[in-house]
């Protein structure tokens, strides 16, 4: 018989499969045992994680956390304490990247990425899987890096396979370091959206969006459009990110509040109700909203902020007085509409005539809010002041408490929770500018649940429109005018007036 090529009779690498399958069936029949070399196609015993004993006292660790194959690259510089455990570091990435904590991850170890050697880092689901290994709640990050360029792997998404890696830059010591707040000192670029295919399908999704790359299909240039990438600026914003780890830091205490107070009885509030139709980690989002919004301490209000806070409702309320007749059709008349605008509409934003109330949506929407709120109502033909209308006319910290009791006006269920959001947004200060909010609200509805299916990157585009009536109460109140003067970027939203207010509605159910 010929010797087959390279083949060496002498190798122990040379495998005798007859006598490999006698002693193998010897084996499994239970009339005897095999040796090692039998049993080595069985998987060896995982071996334990390789834990650091971490410093008695610790320190401050600088990370640089990259999304791998991004170009250019899409990372972030992190300061933390040494001694934070895997799941707040976890907490703290999708802050970091602005992911939305929707998909299962997993913290590796950087030579066994897929834990064939060693025990694995799990988290609450491996559990459950029955994988073999240590809760990253109890490890902490001191027990995994220690010296520079140590690193760890962050995979985010098992489908679109988000990989980081997390090396240590420098070993910062610092006294009180465990009170030391998480923070973002540098990096580049947004995070990137999800569900697009992984970072090969979120830059080519990119390049489609800016033209520079011709789409794969006929629809992927309108669904770039929808989700808002041809205006998508690539740029990293440190302050937002270091609010988010703020809201983060705050979460669990402002959750503890909300929850004491829906256990101590009574019925239910909006906000108790909307924190309990979403998932643990969707309410420790939002809790931090509240944080921000420092909803644990009373709102106060002085003459003079409740005043201007209410002074285009009470302009309104003045001007119906004894009552007026409205036409045939049911609408203000004309000289009334005039009358109205000069006083309310100072700076000539108002374009149009403004002598029509159907054709003055500004002033129509105002009286359907009177109406709403309970303040105005129309009888044989006459818009009249309601008692309570008249009580508050000139009352402005009265009426301003009313209108905090009342927000938010709208009925639907999804307008409500998104009206709801939006007095969180406000509260927090996160209306610092129209498209962020915007941009803000689409992700906090899809967080709740609601899928309206439209434009924004998760399809809640118009969330904002339908949070309308409460805006547009929120902006007069910012404002002290029925439109928003020139130079307001968020229609009035951002000022401390309408914070003011939306914080008190919040709280004002406790």
């Amino acid at each position: 018989m010929t010797t087959p090529p390279n083949h060496d009779e002498s190798s122990e690498n040379v495998t005798d499969f007859a006598d490999f399958k006698a002693r193998f069936d010897a084996f499994t029949a239970g009339s005897g045992s095999p040796d090692d070399s039998a049993l080595a196609f069985v998987d060896a015993p995982l071996k334990p994680l390789p834990l650091l004993t971490p410093p008695d006292t610790p320190v401050l660790f600088r990370l640089r956390v990259d999304l791998a194959d991004s170009h250019p690259p899409i990372w972030r510089r992190l300061t933390l304490p040494s001694n934070l455990t895997l799941d707040v570091l976890h907490d703290v990435l999708q802050t970091a990247f602005g992911w939305t904590n929707s998909h299962l991850h997993r913290f590796a170890l950087a030579t066994d990425r897929h834990s064939h050697e060693t025990q694995g880092i799990l988290t609450p689901y491996d559990v459950e899987e029955g994988d073999e290994g240590v809760l990253e709640s109890e490890l902490r990050l001191d027990q995994l890096l220690a010296k520079k360029n140590d690193w760890l792997r962050y995979t985010y998404d098992f489908g679109d396979d988000w990989d980081h890696t997390i090396k240590l830059e420098d070993v910062l010591p610092q006294q009180a370091v465990t009170d030391a707040a998480v923070r973002c000192v540098d990096g580049r670029r947004r995070g990137p959206v999800e569900d697009v295919g992984g970072i090969y399908g979120w830059e080519h999704l990119l390049a489609v969006a800016a033209g520079t790359t011709p789409p794969d299909y006929p629809e992927q240039r309108e669904i770039a459009f929808e989700m808002g990438l041809h205006r998508f600026v690539d740029e990293i914003d440190l302050a937002e990110i270091n609010r988010g780890l703020e809201r983060l830091a705050g979460s669990d205490a402002a959750l503890g509040w909300l929850r004491r107070h829906t256990s101590s009885g009574g019925t239910p509030s909006k906000l108790d109700i909307l924190f309990a139709g979403v998932s643990p980690d969707a309410q420790r989002h939002l809790a931090g909203y509240l944080a921000s919004a420092d909803v644990v301490e009373p709102t106060p209000i002085d003459e003079a902020e409740a005043a201007t806070a209410t002074a285009v409702i009470r302009t309104f309320l003045g001007n119906v007085g004894g009552g007026i007749r409205l036409t045939s059709a049911g609408y203000l008349p004309p000289a009334r509409v005039r009358a109205l605008m000069e006083e309310l509409d100072t700076e000539k934003i108002w374009r149009g005539e403004a002598n029509r109330e159907l054709q003055t949506y500004p002033l129509l929407f105002l009286r359907e809010t009177a109406a709403q709120l309970g303040l105005v109502r129309k009888f044989r033909g006459d818009l009249l002041l309601t008692m309570r209308g008249a009580q508050l006319r000139d009352a402005p910290v009265e009426l301003w408490h009313y209108l905090a009791a009342r927000l938010p006006l709208e009925r639907s269920d999804d307008g409500r929770d998104s009206a709801l959001l939006l007095l969180m947004l406000v509260a927090a200060g996160e209306a610092r500018s129209w498209d962020r909010l915007r941009e803000s609200l689409d992700l906090l509805t899809s967080m709740v649940g609601w899928t309206f299916g439209g434009r924004g990157r998760y399809g809640n585009d118009s969330a904002l429109s339908d949070a309308s009536d409460t805006r547009r109460v929120l902006g007069w109140a910012g404002t002290g005018s029925l439109l928003p003067p020139s130079g307001s970027v968020s229609h009035g939203l951002e000022t401390d007036a309408a914070r003011q207010l939306a914080r008190a509605a919040l709280t004002r159910w406790t």
